[in-house]
């Protein structure tokens, strides 16, 4: 290994080619693994240079800010981090999106140095389109906390690359196959329930084409916070949904995407002024910490306290039961191995007899954002943890190493590359203590490269989704799934009582995120487990909690058909609103009571943690609550 020392005891061979984060294979030659590892090493050197000279109002930045501003002005550092991208988004006009923290003066202050602002909230955070060259400016105030680049989020839909997802002529009402498939056109029949009563009110993108469904007779009324319609059509297309299953259920909107603290805004005021009984929503933030309720969880409790039934798409980032998970989580683990200059150890991703030191990306990854948890409570995090995204050649080519000395998030995200292949994650431990880490390649996958082994686990449905009192949906195919079949009745009655009826045969998407979700904290900070914050401490949640259709028509063009668990989540709040109806008194513990146990194993019996206790029925759900056959 030349210039780097060992520390370690693991598979001297093994690590003799890897040389911390450089080599891409065991098997490399030594020249070739050496000259990864010294690429590695000036990436990383560079990196955590910038690291150890940030000015005061840089401390309060994330990293990606302050490199992005660096790189432009320093054509040396440029060189020292060849292929290096920051991932911001930066016009050409030099303008990027931001989210700051402050107080009440700082959206004038936006202003003032040409910036726009998006959104303010009343504590202070403001969500501005701001010159990348007045961002130091903004952050030198003392008002001002942070400045982060704006917390990117995703709705929760996949195309079917089979599918003509393009506009089309649409000849008739289009009835989204999981009325039948939940049996909820039965129910409607025999206990005489269609949603009457009961607002159901969904979170998502936007509506854009609200006027064109209801022109075409596939949407009524629908009550949109002013200001909120958003941008998009998924909500569309989630409202078209919730009026099949429940027709005469009152509809409401409002957009989850001006900002996440917006999102948590519009939860409460969904609820508050909007008086909706049933909300749903498809939406995550990248930041949304795994570990503890953050601010869209809280809004979440807030509302679940207060009466409302609280449904979420459990996310399409896969299952380690069908190999599709991007989402690695366990205790750091050094890898005692050290370079010169280099502060902190790289994790070990092989608790074998080897060292592996980073976690190989599939050809899918390409583009994704990849991000990283660890377990210190949010806001006040004193142990620092970094990073990085390699190419095959060792180089880094994105990274996250903000710094965390007590008053930070324990959070990190950077992107994969859109072009190129063999890229590696690695994470390294600059300073502080060992703690339990969550690494997500949200909609990407690990795979084995070479030698280089992929590491998976379970348990990437979180955020707000993993409420406490939210009903986080999987999703399986009301018909056809992603590249398989699934049986849409019961083969041993496929006459019914609910023809096209999901069977404990079915199936779920490949696709669908599983849990169980692992967590630390309270959403006050506090320790669940005081003193323990590693894989034997915390609690865990049963999440996903039930399972919903997709793959179903709508109207609304690009959704024809709906995939992901974005589809499946109003087939659910739909069925609630009509459990509601038929029996307006049940308590929301009666409600999940009757969902879960009559819900449908898709899985072994029970629960499981890909699809919860099963996909969710309409009749058995009414007779479970009660509810008398007219």
């Amino acid at each position: 290994m030349g210039r780097f020392s060992r520390v370690a005891t693991k598979s001297a061979a093994l690590v003799a080619g890897m040389a911390l984060l450089g080599a891409g294979v065991a098997s490399a030659q030594p020249s070739a693994a050496d000259a990864a590892a010294q690429r590695t090493e000036a990436g990383i050197g560079a990196l955590q240079s910038i690291k150890q000279s940030l000015t005061p109002a840089e401390r309060k930045q994330a990293g990606q800010l302050v490199i992005e501003k660096r790189l432009r002005a320093d054509r040396a550092l440029a060189a020292l981090l060849p292929g290096y991208r920051t991932g911001l988004a930066v016009t050409k006009a030099g303008v990027v999106s931001v989210d700051i923290q402050g107080g009440q003066s700082v959206a004038r202050a936006v202003r003032a140095a040409g910036g726009t602002v998006r959104y303010a909230s009343p504590d202070g955070a403001v969500r501005a389109d701001l010159p990348l060259a007045a961002v130091d400016r903004i952050a030198a105030r003392a008002d001002v906390t942070s400045v982060q680049p704006a917390a990117q989020a995703t709705t929760w839909r996949e195309q079917d690359p089979r599918a003509a997802l393009a506009a089309k002529a649409v000849a008739a009402t289009q009835v989204s196959e999981g009325d039948k498939a939940h049996g909820a056109d039965t129910a409607r029949t025999q206990y005489g329930v269609t949603g009457t009563g009961v607002k159901v009110c969904v979170l998502s993108d936007g509506v854009n084409s609200l006027g064109k469904s209801q022109s075409a007779g596939e949407l009524p009324a629908v009550d949109v916070l002013p200001g909120q319609r958003g941008s998009g059509d998924e909500g569309t297309a989630m409202l078209e949904i919730v009026h099949d299953l429940a027709p005469g259920a009152t509809l409401g909107f409002a957009t989850a995407f001006t900002s996440e603290a917006s999102f948590a805004a519009n939860i409460r005021a969904l609820r508050t002024t909007g008086k909706c009984t049933v909300i749903v929503d498809d939406v995550a933030y990248f930041d949304e910490s795994p570990f503890q309720d953050t601010q869209v969880a809280q809004a979440v409790n807030d509302v679940t306290a207060a009466g409302a039934l609280y449904f979420s798409s459990a996310g399409n980032s896969g299952n380690l039961t069908d190999g599709t998970s991007g989402y690695y989580e366990g205790d750091f683990r050094s890898s005692g191995t050290t370079l010169p200059g280099i502060s902190g150890a790289a994790h070990d991703f092989d608790a074998g007899s080897a060292v592996q030191t980073t976690d190989p990306l599939s050809a899918g990854s390409l583009g994704k954002p990849v991000t990283l948890f660890w377990s210190d409570p949010w806001g006040k995090s004193g142990n620092d943890y970094d990073l990085y995204v390699l190419n095959s050649a060792g180089s880094v080519v994105s990274s996250s190493d903000n710094p965390q000395t007590g008053s930070q998030n324990p959070y990190e995200i950077a992107s994969v590359p859109t072009t190129g292949s063999g890229y590696r994650v690695a994470v390294v431990k600059y300073s502080g203590a060992d703690r339990f880490l969550a690494l997500n390649v949200i909609r990407g996958r690990f795979v084995a490269q070479g030698s280089l082994k992929a590491f998976s686990s379970a348990g990437v449905t979180s955020g707000h989704s993993a409420a406490a009192a939210a009903f986080s949906v999987a999703a399986a195919p009301a018909a056809t799934a992603f590249g398989r079949p699934l049986e849409t009745g019961d083969p041993a009655n496929p006459a019914g009582p609910y023809p096209g009826q999901f069977s404990s045969a079915s199936k779920w998407e490949r696709f669908t995120s599983d849990g169980l979700r692992h967590l630390f904290y309270n959403p006050d900070g506090t320790a669940i487990t005081p003193g323990n914050v590693s894989s034997t401490g915390g609690a865990t949640r049963a999440k996903p909690d039930l399972t919903a259709a997709d793959g179903v028509a709508t109207s609304v063009a690009g959704f024809q058909p709906f995939y992901g668990t974005s589809a499946a989540a109003p087939h659910a709040a739909a069925i609630a609103a009509l459990l509601l109806q038929g029996k307006p008194s049940a308590t929301p513990a009666e409600i999940r009571s009757a969902l879960v146990s009559s819900a449908l194993d898709l899985g072994a019996p029970g629960y499981d943690p890909v699809t919860g206790a099963g996909v969710i029925m309409a009749g058995p759900a009414l007779a479970a609550l009660g509810v008398p056959q007219r």
